[in-house]
């Protein structure tokens, strides 16, 4: 301990106050990471693999250094409570899925903020020492969706599809037979521009093509309302959701019938089967469908710190950076859900 007076204090500050540290509470707390399961064999006490993960850190070694540590160094054996131990404290398989259930629960930060605290609250190590600031580089670029991008009539046509079948499964009916009662004769073939089989150059007939869909539509959404349940129809809602957002963002209203929107919807939803997919652009002359992706690296430390999925049409707008228990951390933004 007297050695330990001047270089690498952090390791007499953790021995000192190991069980401060790892209470009976936290010890519980890192417990229930792992499943009971009344088999094999007794897992190594967490409290020791979660001082042996901080020790690591702060030494800057690898996963099979570190199990070497726990046999050559008494520095590390002190602070592991392992003093005289003759063989590894654990073994590197065990150090590395344990820092995955730590990463999974979210107990890294738990554990880094009650060090700091305890650090604060003892005066044994001064905790104003750690770095006040984050240098972070951010990237984001274009990832593709995997649902398929429709247009007008065949996003209708998909979205009344589904509909169709789901009520086939409630009434134990056929789906081509739900479609010939309900009036829907566009849906009964494999094609829905097939089926409507007009001039796709020519304007009118394309609007005389609208008309006769949404005309079919109305009359299944009808049917559906006098024949499905009662009891039935929440399992419906979710479909006729679907069905009237793509008639809400696609079409509108005139004096003539309905038609398809001038100009594209905000919010545009592009795929009946990936209801997050959206439009994007990356310039001017690169458009895509899906997502974007947020990488967030510490500059200085050449780590990973946060990554983030957005719908393609959302801009970034950037990490905010905040101080929490001494620590840096990468918080939520706006309304986008960022995971860290």
């Amino acid at each position: 301990m007297k050695r330990l007076d001047r270089v690498r204090k952090l390791l007499g500050f953790l021995r000192i106050h190991r069980r401060r540290l790892f209470d009976d509470t936290f010890q519980d707390e890192l417990a229930t990471m792992y499943r009971d399961t009344g088999a094999g064999k007794s897992p190594v006490p967490p409290a020791l693999m979660a001082m042996a993960t901080l020790v690591q850190a702060y030494l800057g070694v690898s996963d099979a250094e570190m199990v070497e540590l726990t046999v050559v160094d008494l520095r590390v054996q002190m602070v592991l409570d392992q003093l005289g131990a003759d063989a590894p404290a654990f073994s590197q398989g065990a150090l590395v899925d344990f820092r995955d259930r730590l990463i999974r629960a979210d107990m890294d930060r738990r554990l880094l903020e009650r060090t700091v605290e305890l650090a604060r609250e003892t005066g044994g190590f001064d905790w104003r020492k750690l770095p006040r600031s984050l240098r972070v580089a951010v990237d984001s670029s274009p990832f593709e969706g995997a649902g398929r991008v429709e247009d007008t009539f065949n996003l209708l046509g998909h979205a009344a599809r589904k509909l169709v079948r789901c009520v086939a499964r409630l009434l134990r009916w056929q789906p081509t037979t739900v479609a010939e009662r309900a009036g829907t004769e566009v849906l009964m073939m494999p094609s829905i521009k097939a089926a409507l089989d007009v001039d796709w150059f020519d304007p009118k007939a394309k609007s005389r093509a609208i008309a006769i869909l949404v005309d079919q539509l109305d009359d299944l959404e009808q049917w559906i309302y006098r024949h499905v349940p009662e009891r039935a129809q929440a399992e419906v809602a979710p479909h006729l959701a679907t069905l009237h957002q793509i008639r809400a963002q696609d079409l509108e209203e005139t004096a003539h019938g309905p038609r398809i929107r001038r100009g594209v919807a905000h919010d545009r939803r592009v795929s009946i089967e990936d209801a997050e997919m959206r439009h994007g652009r990356k310039s001017r002359s690169y458009a895509f469908n899906g997502y974007k992706r947020h990488i967030a690296t510490d500059l200085d430390a050449s780590l990973i710190v946060a990554v983030a999925m957005t719908p393609a049409k959302y801009p970034f707008t950037g990490w905010t950076t905040q101080r929490r228990s001494g620590t840096e951390s990468c918080d939520r933004v706006a309304q986008h859900e960022w995971r860290s």
